[in-house]
């Protein structure tokens, strides 16, 4: 299977385009809205997550975000997810395809032992507190 990271525009363009068996993780804030994905029958599965991109409640000054730090309960439904995936393709997606998606692609990837190919829209740099929360999820070490 392939891991494909990206933004949320690339993942619609994606999703809309795909022509072979593939399933999609939408990761969005908790104050955005849910993704409309377009209907294409070969998007087999969406597992949508909420949570923010975070790391501390509070910033270096001491000021607070005044939004929820990820949460174990954020990543229900990850391992039922990926232990169901019978697919090509795997679309992890959030805002810029950077920090949320990163993070959990590569728990997805360690999970199902390494061998999945990682394609990547641009840099990579995985929330860590996502991560740790991710792997604790699907029952792996970070």
């Amino acid at each position: 299977m392939i891991i494909e990271v990206c933004g949320r525009d690339a993942a619609l363009l994606r999703a809309a385009e795909a022509t072979a068996p593939t399933a999609v993780i939408s990761i969005t804030s908790t104050d955005e809205p849910e993704v409309a994905f377009p209907a294409n029958e070969n998007v087999t599965s969406i597992l949508r997550l909420r949570f923010n991109d975070l790391t501390a409640a509070y910033d270096d000054e001491g000021i607070p975000y005044g939004r929820p730090l990820p949460e174990p309960a954020d990543f229900d439904g990850l391992r039922a997810f990926v232990d169901a995936l019978d697919c090509q393709r795997l679309i992890v997606h959030c805002w810029e395809g950077v920090s949320r998606s990163a993070a959990v692609a590569l728990a997805v990837r360690a999970y199902r032992g390494g061998g999945d190919a990682l394609s990547a829209c641009g840099p990579l740099r995985p929330n860590p507190r996502v991560h740790a929360l991710a792997c604790r999820a699907l029952g792996i070490r970070p």
